[in-house]
């Protein structure tokens, strides 16, 4: 038990009294703080309640690339077609080469084509939709998952690192990536594949980790 001062009468008080018995002076809520600071001790400040400061999926712009390839590859089939196959009906006359069925074989291999293409993207797209990425003044979430969902975070006192990547491609759709290197066990790199305005992200992301390391965030150049 410590003994302290009464804020009103300046007598001395066991810190455990709800009031001075003294002159009735109410120490409810005061004797705390005022018997930790006696025994030479800091009460902690209540921590901020968690708030969530951006929130975003990656950008489906990631399939530009990958939709546009697909429509090269059948585009440059389909003029060398139309430019092959009057040679070929050359050649048939005199061969047992038949090209009436070429333009039907060319359809359907073009069509398959597109069909596993055109599923390949179209899943690649649910799983981005699926992705949800979310940071608070606290922790880096990344939550990931068809079916199943799968979530993987970084308190943001953990953070070490933070790497910017922005290829021509991705600076043309105004995307980018953003890695999160932490001393995180469970966790030690996180992550996230385009997110719109990354710059712009990232230094949002090294704010908050600057500020609840008590400005002691080291990142590299980018």
């Amino acid at each position: 038990m410590a003994l302290i001062s009464c804020p009103e009468c300046g007598k001395e008080v066991s810190s455990r009294a709800a009031s001075c018995p003294h002159c009735g002076f109410g120490l409810a809520g005061t004797a705390a703080p005022v018997a930790a600071a006696a025994l030479g001790l800091t009460a902690a400040a209540p921590s901020a309640p968690e708030q969530t400061l951006w929130e975003s999926s990656p950008s489906l712009l990631l399939l530009l690339g990958e939709a546009v390839g697909v429509l090269a590859v059948v585009l440059l089939v389909v003029l060398l077609a139309v430019f092959l196959l009057p040679a070929l009906g050359e050649v048939a006359r005199n061969s047992w080469l038949d090209t009436a069925k070429a333009p039907l074989i060319l359809s359907f291999v073009l069509g398959a084509y597109l069909l596993v293409r055109g599923i390949r993207i179209a899943v690649r797209a649910a799983r981005l939709r699926a992705t949800r990425y979310r940071l608070t003044n606290q922790r880096l979430v990344v939550e990931t998952g068809l079916v199943s969902r799968t979530l993987a975070e970084v308190d943001l006192r953990s953070v070490e690192d933070l790497v910017f990547r922005q290829g021509p491609m991705d600076r043309l759709l105004g995307v980018g990536s953003i890695s999160v290197v932490s001393s995180d066990r469970n966790t030690p790199r996180l992550q996230l594949v385009g997110v719109k305005d990354p710059k712009g992200t990232r230094e949002l992301i090294r704010t908050q980790a600057y500020a609840l390391t008590q400005r002691q965030l080291f990142t590299r150049a980018t």
